[in-house]
C-alpha cells in the first residue's frame, strides 16, 4: 500500500519514502533521471526526505528514503535493505540505473561508503558527512573507476583524520573523491551541503 502525502512524497508499507520532481510529473519526459537514496542514524522519516526535496527541485533528480539502514545494525543487513530500495526506484521510477548514489551522515556516512564499496555496479557515487573510516578495510577498488565519493568533514569532528585518509587513499587507488572541511565538530549540517555534493556527483558522472 502506498500513501501519498501533501508535500508529494509517497511512502510504502516498508516505511521507505519516494519524491519525484514536479518539473518532470508536469512534462513528458522519457529520459531517466539520478536518483539519490537519503540515509538516517534513527531511520530515515518522511520528514527527512521532506527537508531535503529541494535537492530534488533543484536538480531534477528522484529522491528516496531507506527507513531500515540505522546506526547499531548489522552494516549487512543495512545493505541489503538499501538495495531493496533501489529496486523499488528501479522498477516504480524513471531512475537511471548508472546513477543511484547515496547520502548518509556520521555513522549512515560510512554505511553508504560501504554499501558502495560492496556493491560498486548499483551504487555510483555517495555523499558522506563526517563518516567514520571503517569502510576502508572493505574496500577492494576491483572495477571501481566509475564510482565517486564526496566527503564532508568538519575542522573539529572526531573522524577528521578518518575522511583525510579516505580522500587519500580513494584518490590513490583511482576513485574520484572530493573533501570538503568546514568549521564545527560532528554534525549533519544543512541540506544545501547535500546539494554542493549532489552537484559534483552529477558532474563526475554525466555521460
Amino acid at each position: 500500500m502506498l500513501v501519498f502525502l501533501s508535500s508529494g512524497i509517497v511512502c510504502d508499507a516498508d516505511s521507505d519514502c519516494f519524491y519525484v520532481p514536479a518539473r518532470w510529473q508536469d512534462s513528458c519526459h522519457s529520459q531517466s533521471l539520478p536518483a539519490l537514496i537519503l540515509l538516517h542514524c534513527n531511520g530515515a522519516l518522511p520528514v527527512d526526505l521532506d527537508t531535503c526535496r529541494f535537492i530534488a527541485d533543484s536538480l531534477g533528480w528522484i529522491m528516496a528514503s531507506c527507513h531500515a539502514s540505522r546506526n547499531h545494525r548489522d552494516v549487512g543487513l543495512n545493505t541489503s535493505d538499501i538495495l531493496k530500495t533501489v529496486r523499488k526506484l528501479l522498477i516504480r521510477y524513471p531512475v537511471d540505473p548508472a546513477r543511484v548514489f547515496l547520502f548518509g551522515f556520521s555513522g549512515q556516512g560510512q554505511q553508504a561508503l560501504i554499501t558502495m564499496l560492496m556493491h560498486p555496479e548499483v551504487i555510483r557515487g555517495t555523499v558522506s558527512v563526517c563518516a567514520p573510516g571503517g569502510a576502508l578495510r572493505l574496500a577492494s577498488f576491483e572495477g571501481m573507476r566509475q564510482n565517486c565519493a564526496y566527503l564532508v568533514t568538519r575542522k573539529s569532528d572526531w573522524n577528521l583524520q578518518d575522511n583525510l585518509q579516505m580522500y587519500r587513499v580513494f584518490n590513490l587507488r583511482g576513485l574520484p573523491c572530493q573533501i570538503r572541511i568546514t568549521a564545527g565538530e560532528h554534525s549533519p549540517g544543512p541540506w544545501q551541503e547535500i546539494l554542493a555534493g549532489a552537484r559534483w556527483l552529477d558532474i563526475q558522472t554525466r555521460p
